[in-house]
């Protein structure tokens, strides 16, 4: 007998109309509030969006493009830009030409440095030592581009013991660089999920896991992270992804369609959907930076640890990251 759809087995939560809350602080906020929200409605308070503006000018390198601090998708630029005093809006329009500047004409072997102290840009070849000696009569600062500190300049071939340490410390930043860039890749992945078709990636909110993209409009499932094309469904259904729902208890290849009905089978998933997509994305993180281990190797990452003290501080342990149960849903009874 094929699946007959059935709708009503599905429990929809009543919820009443939804306050406009800040993301951080939980100030509940006009709906014309000035201060940042991005385009999948998560706001901010206009003292908490003066906190995201100091955070973005304490490493532009590090925040650009600029991404919703809950979902991390783009935000808009004019949202940013209305929060910038005079001041900041120069340095911010100088930082952001240089970025348009070197995307139009840096070729494939080329890169943008820009001077951690100063509004200093160089174009130089991509595989350059990360160091750079800023060109700006104002500054002239000699820095490592991996950590973003000065390094001193020694005249003498003849270093001291504390010398050498730390132009070697700096040299390793160089040589870690790649590594440290893909284990963050890994880290940052593991806060969101991508849209099958574009792309384009960011956290969902406290609905159901069905979603469209604001920018390409394709259905997807959240919780497996397919196109409503691609999940399976329930045969002869005409009810489109709310038949990828349908007694998804017994059959692994379907999903639920709120997260808090996990609670039903799997005790781990609580009656609450913000700290179901907590553990939804420390599952998810964990299975990501399990990855990284076998790609980048055991050696490398210790290595990484070591110098920039990336495990110590990404919120889990070594032994959670490679041995904790990453199963999604379990106590799931065979079909």
């Amino acid at each position: 007998m094929p699946d007959a759809p059935n709708l009503a087995t599905v429990p929809i939560p009543h919820k009443n109309k939804k306050k406009i809350l800040c993301g951080s602080c939980g100030t509940e906020l006009e709906p014309d509030h000035p201060g940042i929200h991005c385009v999948q409605a998560h706001h901010y308070c206009v003292d908490c969006s003066a906190q995201i503006v100091n955070l973005f000018f304490s490493e532009p390198h590090n925040y650009t493009p600029l991404r919703c601090v809950d979902c991390h998708v783009d935000l808009i630029p004019e949202v940013f830009e209305r929060q910038l005093t005079s001041e900041q809006l120069e340095y911010y329009l100088q930082h952001m030409l240089a970025l348009l500047w070197a995307k139009e004409i840096l070729a494939e072997d080329e890169r943008l440095d820009r001077c951690p102290f100063c509004n200093y840009v160089v174009i130089r070849k991509i595989d350059d030592i990360k160091f750079i000696d800023c060109g700006h009569p104002e500054c002239g600062t000699f820095s490592c581009l991996v950590c973003r500190k000065a390094c001193p300049r020694y005249t003498s071939p003849y270093l001291t013991d504390e010398q050498f340490d730390e132009l070697d410390h700096h040299f390793k930043c160089s040589r870690l660089h790649d590594s440290k860039q893909e284990f963050e890749r890994y880290l940052e992945a593991g806060q969101k999920v991508p849209c099958p078709n574009c792309g384009l990636a960011g956290m969902k909110d406290d609905s159901c896991t069905h979603m469209t993209c604001p920018k390409c409009s394709q259905l997807w499932c959240y919780f497996c992270g397919k196109k409503v094309e691609d999940c399976d469904k329930a045969r002869n259904g005409t009810n489109g992804i709310y038949d990828h729902n349908l007694q998804w208890e017994t059959n692994p290849q379907r999903c639920p369609m709120y997260f808090i009905q996990l609670n039903d089978i799997d005790k781990r998933w609580e009656v609450d959907e913000d700290q179901c997509l907590a553990l939804f994305h420390r599952l998810r993180l964990l299975r990501l930076l399990r990855e990284a281990f076998e790609k980048i190797g055991r050696e490398c990452i210790d290595e990484l640890d070591r110098h920039f003290n990336i495990v110590s501080t990404c919120g889990f342990t070594i032994d959670e990251i490679l041995h904790e149960d990453l199963t999604l849903i379990l106590n799931r009874p065979a079909q």
